[in-house]
Parts: C-alpha cells; sequence; structure tokens
C-alpha cells in the first residue's frame, strides 16, 4: 500500500514538473513573440526617425508656417525607398520641409532628399529634382501633383514671412502663394491666368472655353478645379 502511493506521489510529481517547464516554455515563446515583433518594427523605421531634431518658430503667431494646418495630421511617406502609413506630419511650405512626430513626441525633420514622395489630405506631394524631373529653371523641392495624365498637372505651394508690429511685439504673417506648372511634351510651363493656360492648347481655344463656361468655372475665383478642367479636357480631346 505504501509503495502504491509513493509510486503515486512520484508519478505527479513528475507529471508537474514536465507541465511547469512545458508551460515555462510556451510563456517564454509568447513574450520572446511579441518582442520579436517590436524590434522588426523598430529597425524598420529606425531610418525614419533618425533626423535631427526641428524646432517650431513662431509658433505664437497669428499664420503659421506649414500647409494648411497647424496640427499634426497622418500621411504617407515614402522616404530611401520604404514607405511608412499612418504617420504624423507637418509640412513647412516656408523652408520646404517635412516634419513628422516621434513617438516621444519631439518633431523630427527629414532629409529632404530621401523623402520620394508624401501624401496626406488627399494631396500627393512628390519631391522634383531641376534638370531631371523639370525644367532647369525650377527649383528643386516638393510639388503638389494636382493631375497625372499625358499632360501632368504640379502645383508649388510656398509661403512668404512677412512682419508687422502690433502694440511693440512684432507679429510674423506668412502669406500663401501658390505657382502652377503644366507639362506638355517633355517641358513645364507656369501658368498664371486663363489666357496663359489657353494659349498652351491653341488648337482647342474654344472647346476649352466651353468646358469652363458650361462648368461655370471662374478661373479667378477657383484657378486650381479651372486648370485641372482646362487640361484633362485636353487629354480627351487630344485622343479623339
Amino acid at each position: 500500500m505504501r509503495i502504491c502511493t509513493f509510486t503515486i506521489f512520484l508519478l505527479s510529481c513528475l507529471a508537474f514538473q514536465s507541465f511547469g517547464q512545458n508551460g515555462g516554455v510556451a510563456e517564454a515563446k509568447e513574450t520572446a513573440y511579441p518582442i520579436a515583433m517590436y524590434k522588426e518594427a523598430t529597425s524598420q523605421s529606425q531610418n525614419l526617425y533618425n533626423g535631427r531634431q526641428y524646432y517650431v518658430y513662431d509658433n505664437r503667431s497669428e499664420e503659421h508656417q506649414f500647409f494648411e494646418f497647424r496640427k499634426w495630421h497622418n500621411g504617407v511617406i515614402m522616404y530611401d525607398g520604404q514607405r511608412f502609413d499612418s504617420i504624423p506630419m507637418l509640412y513647412d511650405i516656408f523652408k520646404d520641409e517635412l516634419i513628422i512626430k516621434h513617438f516621444n513626441g519631439d518633431h523630427i525633420l527629414l532629409q529632404s532628399e530621401k523623402v520620394d514622395y508624401f501624401k496626406v489630405d488627399n494631396h500627393n506631394f512628390v519631391r522634383y529634382e531641376a534638370g531631371k524631373d523639370i525644367n532647369e529653371q525650377m527649383r528643386t523641392g516638393f510639388y503638389d501633383v494636382l493631375y497625372e495624365g499625358k499632360s501632368r498637372t504640379i502645383v508649388r505651394r510656398v509661403k512668404q514671412r512677412q512682419e508687422k508690429i502690433v502694440d511693440k511685439m512684432v507679429i510674423a504673417l506668412y502669406p500663401q502663394k501658390n505657382n502652377f506648372f503644366i507639362m506638355k511634351g517633355d517641358r513645364y510651363y507656369g501658368v498664371s491666368s486663363k489666357k496663359s493656360a489657353l494659349n498652351l492648347f491653341p488648337e482647342y481655344k474654344r472647346e476649352l472655353r466651353k468646358v469652363l463656361k458650361d462648368q461655370r468655372i471662374k478661373f479667378r475665383k477657383n484657378r486650381e478645379t479651372a486648370i485641372v478642367t482646362i487640361v484633362d479636357t485636353y487629354d480627351k480631346l487630344a485622343k479623339q
């Protein structure tokens, strides 16, 4: 009886030890898995967050140096050949620099030459190099692609810094200007008026004017929509 009881006790101890060992291995695997995932994710993003810190200037001014918003907006970045999604970003169009938000809250300035493109708030900014992607006299930097067709349309969005004195305090102002370019053939042409846009397509002037009139698009009030409509209509007419 004692031998039987001892045998049962011994088998129970061995079973418990075996269970504890297996449980420890399983637990170790479960712990190691998220750590491996974290290491893989951080290794992929180390290059993205390796820039120098960006300090926000004129942060108390009425206006700001950023494109559209002063707050972070999530977007997509193609950086150094790798795509990153849902990245909080700010685009300083006064300095033509892209800033992202680090995990710890810091502002990180990306190296512009490594940014192929970024997308934010339904805008697609592509970095073009003068003499390679665009005309020699055009400035290297980020251009907002409005229309991607045979006659591509892009816009260079810039801000100028101005100052005014209010109650003996210097207030910074940032008026924005948009410079539109239409690619025809292998060259880009700057357009700033309805006349300059239509002159690029002399053989279809009548049709293009009619489209703007039918859609009630006023060039002075909505240059962006007018230019895109002109170019899109031209591409369609040229295919006929």
